[in-house]
Order: structure tokens, then sequence, then C-alpha cells
């Protein structure tokens, strides 16, 4: 019995089927059906009812489950004591971020993160901030990079860069050719956006409101800032997005706002865990001190 045996068998029971797990473990339907086997010879016992596509578990079966996951999470625990002891930094850390910072910002930091500590291995889940809220409070994740100041009870939030707002048209827009437009100007523009759990628009709508009565709607939403900018090249009217984000597309004209719409990015974290977490929030922070978006 080895541990990917373990961890397949896991994840059968968990995803339901042969191919499913095959196709979340990135290994041949076969190579499953063979760690399968393995373990049901070592075991001496049938682990899965049969006519039900090894989804459905005998008693036996049940029992191993459990057990399973007893030892899988032992290990875990084990590399996080040993790495808690070694003089080089080892573990798993998972940032969940809005779709600034994880497209733009983030992958340029964590690659020199990552050659720094090689023994460290990083994820990056991105949505908007409401989702990396959600996943931060669910423990799906070690720590969040939003575009919203929002509280959650036990975690710590903290500025981490700053962002401006922009307008962007197509080239040929009447208002492409100017440098900066007001906030009521975008009253009578369809726009493209964010969807409604995006920081940016949030940002965006709350300065809106503050110069014109009501909400501006949305007819075309989408869930990443490089979408809008894509939609607004292939003929949407305008979007408002980060600059960041405006910037990375030669054929549409960026805006801004006068007067400007700033927002920071926010550091979400609760307790470090583990040296790995620790570490990564430290250097995070003293590369944003350095730089500015």
């Amino acid at each position: 019995m080895d541990f990917r045996e373990l961890e397949t068998f896991i994840a059968i029971v968990e995803k339901g089927s042969i191919s499913a797990a095959a196709a979340a473990l990135g290994v041949s339907q076969p190579a499953v059906s063979k760690r399968v086997a393995r373990l049901e010879k070592e075991m001496g016992a049938t682990l899965f009812a049969k006519g039900h596509k090894h989804s459905s578990l005998t008693s036996e079966g049940s029992v191993f489950y459990k057990s399973a996951l007893r030892m899988l999470d032992c290990r875990k625990k084990t590399k996080l004591q040993i790495a808690e002891i070694s003089e080089e930094l080892y573990g798993s850390v998972t940032i969940s971020a809005s779709s600034i910072p994880g497209d733009y910002i983030l992958p340029t930091f964590l690659v020199e993160f990552i050659e720094r500590h090689p023994g460290v291995d990083v994820k990056v889940r991105v949505g908007d901030s409401q989702t990396a809220l959600e996943d931060l409070s669910l423990r799906k994740a070690d720590l969040a990079i939003v575009g919203t100041d929002r509280s959650l009870p036990g975690f710590s939030s903290v500025p981490f860069l700053n962002d401006e707002l922009v307008l962007v048209v197509g080239r040929r827009h009447p208002l492409a050719t100017k440098k900066s437009v007001g906030l009521e100007e975008i009253a009578s523009l369809k726009l493209a956006g964010r969807s409604s759990g995006s920081g940016t628009r949030q940002i965006w709508e709350r300065a809106y409101k503050s110069v014109e009565a009501g909400s501006k709607d949305i007819p075309l939403q989408f869930g990443h800032a490089l979408a809008v900018v894509n939609a607004v090249a292939s003929g949407a009217e305008a979007g408002v997005v980060s600059r960041v984000a405006a910037e990375s597309n030669p054929d549409v004209a960026v805006i801004a706002f006068e007067p400007p719409v700033r927002r920071p990015f926010y550091m979400v974290y609760g307790l470090c865990e583990t040296k790995a977490v620790e570490s990564l929030v430290s250097f995070l922070m003293e590369k944003a001190e350095s730089r500015e978006v």
C-alpha cells in the first residue's frame, strides 16, 4: 500500500466514479483500476460494491475509507511537524485572490518566492473578492488578496497595494481622445463590467452613486477584468476596470476619471499555522511596501 493508492481510493469515493477520479488525479482510468485492485488484494476484501461503477462502498470499504482519511491526515500533520523544525522551508500555501491581484500582481511575486523557497508549493485560486473571502472563511485558503475592505471575525485585514480604476473604450469611440472624464459622463454609456461580487464594481458603483442618483445598469458582466477589456476591444461600448488590466490590451483607449477613482487591495489572513504561510505573508508585505500598482 502507498499513499497514491489511498488518495486514489478517496478520490473515487468523493468524485463518485473511476472516470471522475482519474480526471481529478490526472491519470488514466486503467491506472486507477489497478490501484484499487492492489488495495483490495492487500486488504483481502472487496471495497466497492459491484455494478455501481466503483462509487458505492461495501461495509469493508466504509471502514477502510475512514482509516484512509486518518492515514492521510496523519501524513499531513507529520510533514508539517517536520517542516516546523527543519532549517529549510517546506509545506503548501493556498491563496484565494480577486482577479486583478491574482492575474496581474501575484504571478511575478510568487515566482520570486518559489525561487527562494523551492520546498514550498503555492496554489492560487482566482475569482472575485467575495469568493476569495468565502474561501478564507471556509478554510479553503490560507490567505486572501481582495479589492474590498471587509472584516472577517478572527482575521486580520491590512492594505496591500494601491490600484486605480479607469474607463476603457474602443479606439474609435468619441471619448477615446480624452485624457480624463467625470464619473457622470458614463451615465449614457452601455457598459460591460464585472460581476456583482467584484471589488472593482463595488468601488466604482459607490463613487458613481455619489455623483449620480441611482445605480448604473450593467447588461454584460464577466468574472475577470481581462474579459471586460477584451469585450470592449471587440465592440462593447465601454467598461470600468483596473488600470493594470486596461493597459494590457493596445486595442482600447484608457481614460482616467477626474477626480481619480482609487482603491487599495487588502491582504486578509488568520493565524499563520505554518512557517510556509508566515513566510509568504511576510514576503508579500515586503514586496508591497516596495511597489505601487
